[in-house]
C-alpha cells in the first residue's frame, strides 16, 4: 500500500462519475469497491444490480442483475467480489473480469446480513438492527460472533459498514451510537472511536494501516481517523460537496476518494489528493 498523509484542504474535487445508463433516472448506490485505478464496483438498490463503472471515462461500462436488492460489496483476492443480499439472507459472489460482471456461487447466512468485509481469507458480517456480528469461512461456517450484548453492556446498536486494514484490524461503523470500533480477529472490541465532529457515521475505507476515512452522514463531513491518537480530522465538508455522504471508496493508487451519497442521484462525487 502506498504511504499516504492526507490533511485538510489536501482533496480537490474532479469530475464527477456517472452511475446511470442513457435514459436512466436516479438510482441507490448503497456502497463502492474499488477494483482498480479505472474501475470502481458499486451496488445499486433501485434495480437490484451491481455496476461496473469507468472512473476515467466516467461512464457504466457493465450492469449485472441479481436476485434481491444488494446492500454492501467488498472484494476478493480472486478476482471476485461479494454482495449481501439482505432480503433473501445470503451473500452473493460475483466475478469480475476484465469489463464482464457474472454470477458465481452464492451461500446462505444467519439472518438479515448487511455489511461485509474480507480480513484474512475470511468475510466479517454485520447483521441488521441486531447488533451481531460474525466472522466467517468463505464456505459460510461461523469461527466466531459477537453479540451486541457482552459483559452486561451494550456494544452495538446499528453497525452497518465494515473495512480492515492489512495489519488484521477490523473497524466497524455504528450509527447508533456515532462510533468507530476497531476490532481484532477473533472479534474482540480493542478501541472505540468517536468525535463530536462525527455525526450519524457510516461508510468507512481503510487508507493505511493507522488511517481511516469515515462518512458523517448527519455532520454532512468526511473525517480522517488516526488510530494511534484516536483523533479525527475533517477533510471534506459542505462547502466541497458534502451533502448527506453515505458509501465510500479509496484508491490507493490514483489516491482518489470515491463518494456516495443517501437518495436516489445520479453520480458519485470524486476528490484526487495532492
Amino acid at each position: 500500500m502506498f504511504p499516504v498523509s492526507l490533511t485538510p484542504g489536501c482533496l480537490s474535487r474532479e469530475r464527477d462519475l456517472q452511475v446511470i445508463s442513457p435514459g436512466e433516472g436516479g438510482i441507490e448506490i448503497f456502497d463502492i469497491a474499488v477494483v482498480s485505478s479505472s474501475r470502481v464496483l458499486v451496488t445499486e438498490y433501485t434495480n437490484s444490480t451491481v455496476r461496473l463503472l469507468d472512473s476515467q471515462g466516467g461512464k457504466v461500462v457493465s450492469k449485472l442483475p441479481l436476485s434481491s436488492r444488494p446492500i454492501r460489496v467488498c472484494l476478493l483476492r480472486d478476482g471476485r467480489a461479494a454482495v449481501t443480499l439482505l432480503d433473501q439472507k445470503r451473500i452473493q459472489f460475483i466475478r469480475v473480469d476484465g469489463d464482464t460482471l457474472s454470477l458465481d456461487e452464492s451461500i446462505d447466512v444467519n439472518g438479515d446480513v448487511i455489511g461485509i468485509a474480507v480480513s484474512n481469507n475470511h468475510l466479517i458480517l454485520s447483521y441488521n438492527y441486531t447488533g451481531r456480528l460474525e466472522k466467517i469461512t468463505m464456505e459460510g461456517r461461523v469461527t466466531h460472533q459477537l453479540h451486541k450484548h457482552t459483559a452486561g453492556r451494550e456494544l452495538f446498536k446499528y453497525p452497518e459498514f465494515i473495512t480492515s486494514s492489512h495489519d488484521g484490524n477490523i473497524f466497524i461503523t455504528d450509527h447508533g451510537t456515532n462510533t468507530i470500533s476497531q476490532l481484532d480477529q477473533n472479534l474482540q472490541v480493542v478501541q472505540t472511536f468517536t468525535s463530536p465532529m462525527l455525526k450519524f457515521p457510516v461508510g468507512i475505507v481503510t487508507v493505511s494501516n493507522t488511517q481511516l476515512l469515515v462518512a458523517g452522514n448527519d455532520s454532512h463531513n468526511i473525517l480522517m481517523l488516526d488510530t494511534t491518537t484516536g483523533s479525527m480530522t475533517s477533510l471534506l465538508k459542505q462547502t466541497e460537496g458534502i451533502q448527506d455522504p453515505f458509501a465510500l471508496g479509496w484508491c490507493p493508487v490514483s489516491r482518489k476518494l470515491y463518494v456516495g451519497f443517501g437518495g436516489k442521484n445520479t453520480t458519485i462525487n470524486v476528490y484526487s489528493s495532492k
